[in-house]
């Protein structure tokens, strides 16, 4: 029987309006504190696609001796000082592993590491459209936990008839490439609309904001690119002519 307990945590926070992404950026800043941390096993930091100013903390430790030790040092106490006037509401979830597959492979005490490969077909993933009140608009389904990923994320969109998204959404860093599987439709690019059709690719570049559109006959589409967490930002109502 193993000495020490692991423990996972899972945070919510609703940040200030307009706050999420400071929010997420002091986030960013404590996981690179933690990585001094021995027992710290994973600390990512993740963004709602559909409301920028909810933030999700995924953590992993060797045991609660360790979350005790990274609470009571001083540079991560400075860092919830400065979290604390942006955050609106915090809601902390403790478990206990019961296995799979540890963020940090590359720990003696990780468990064995994950296939070469995953299988997942794309109905069996979650649509996050319907679970956010957009089903009327699109599905939405992000397979990047289905499918065990580290370094790449994939989305598939199917957006009806005549839909636009009632947003757009930009990444600092990452750059993505969509696919469109079938159906047209059109996408904003900053200030260009570009029009789009059954088999065409196209590489958005970091810092772009972009939204989608569906043609008369709906478009379905696949966007993949580089996995950073925390690097996104939605902006609600942006294609609004």
């Amino acid at each position: 029987m193993p000495d020490r307990e692991k423990i996972s945590r899972y945070a919510k926070a609703t940040a200030k309006a307009g706050k999420g992404g400071e929010l997420a950026d002091l986030l960013h800043e404590a996981a690179e504190q933690n990585r001094a941390f021995e027992g710290c096993l994973q600390y990512e930091v993740h963004q709602s696609v559909f409301d920028p100013d909810t933030i999700w903390v995924t953590e992993a430790w060797v045991d609660q001796d360790a979350v005790k030790a990274s609470l009571e040092d001083e540079e991560n106490k400075t860092l919830i000082d400065r979290a604390r006037p942006l955050i609106e509401d915090m809601e902390v979830i403790e478990l206990l592993p019961l296995g799979g597959i540890e963020a940090r492979l590359d720990d003696p005490r990780a468990a064995t590491p994950k296939p070469g490969y995953k299988l997942v077909n794309v109905a069996e993933v979650n649509d996050g459209a319907k679970d956010h009140g957009l089903g009327e608009i699109q599905e939405a389904r992000f397979a990047i936990g289905d499918l065990e990923a580290s370094q790449v994320g994939v989305a598939w969109f199917r957006m009806h008839p005549n839909q636009r998204q009632p947003f757009g959404h930009v990444h600092d860093r990452a750059e993505e490439v969509y696919f469109v599987v079938s159906g047209s439709g059109r996408v904003k690019l900053d200030d260009d609309i570009v029009e789009l059709r059954e088999g065409d690719l196209i590489r958005v570049a970091p810092e772009i904001i972009r939204c989608f559109e569906a043609g008369p006959d709906g478009m379905v589409y696949y966007a993949a690119g580089q996995h950073m967490s925390g690097d996104g930002d939605v902006k609600p109502g942006w294609w609004s002519d």
